[in-house]
């Protein structure tokens, strides 16, 4: 698995980057899908993995905003993007099978990321990219700091932009506001300290593959 190292660190360190982006909540699909700038996720050239829980959150309602374009999106690049099946998922659908009319599990999706980073193969000291814009995640992501790079939506789309890969991360978030939908702009880039930056910096700019990118 390729491995991203800081290219400037104040102690002459390297953080590494086990290379797969984890989407641990349904916003950053529907922002993206309501922008029809899914692929956005696949710039990088890295696997995505999306919890089954919140892959099932957010297609299976056949009218909910993004479903048809996240199920299209997903079938069409298999080889990139997994769905993981999770125990937490797949002990909630014996649940709900069980009681009818069960109220949802709250923090489904999110932790059902956290059983994946739990489990992901990481090398010693690497981590992986964790994309989400509910704020509960950070509270779940206090059991395991070590394992992940908390980034938001808006974060991503940023870095994207200072990398060349997309045009404007504005203009994402107007084509959402034009599709109805309302995202956050939550900043957690500047709470990571320099050498976390340069290592994501690297990894997003796709340093090892350049290949499919286009603009806005």
């Amino acid at each position: 698995m390729w491995r991203a190292r800081v290219r400037s660190c104040s102690r002459d360190c390297a953080v590494a980057l086990e290379v797969a982006i984890i989407v641990a909540d349904v916003p950053p699909l529907i922002t993206l899908a309501a922008a029809q700038c899914l692929e956005y996720l696949l710039y990088p050239a890295l696997p995505v993995i999306i919890p089954d829980a919140v892959f099932h959150e957010a297609t299976s309602a056949a009218g909910k905003l993004g479903a048809q374009e996240i199920l299209e999106w997903y079938r069409a690049h298999t080889e990139q993007v997994r769905v993981e099946p999770t125990s937490v998922f797949g002990e909630e659908m014996v649940l709900r099978e069980t009681m009818p009319g069960r109220k949802p599990a709250r923090d489904l999706g999110e932790r059902a990321a956290i059983e994946i980073i739990r489990s992901y193969p990481l090398a010693n000291d690497a981590r992986a990219l964790l994309l989400s814009d509910d704020r509960d995640v950070e509270r779940l992501l206090v059991f395991e700091p070590e394992k992940a790079i908390l980034l938001t939506t808006w974060d991503y789309l940023r870095q994207l932009e200072e990398a060349q890969r997309i045009q404007s991360a504005d203009a994402v978030m107007e084509a959402v506001r034009q599709a109805g939908r309302h995202p956050p702009r939550r900043d957690l880039w500047s709470d990571h300290d320099p050498a976390v930056r340069d290592a994501v910096r690297a990894v997003i700019e796709g340093v090892h593959d350049r290949k499919g990118a286009r603009e806005t």
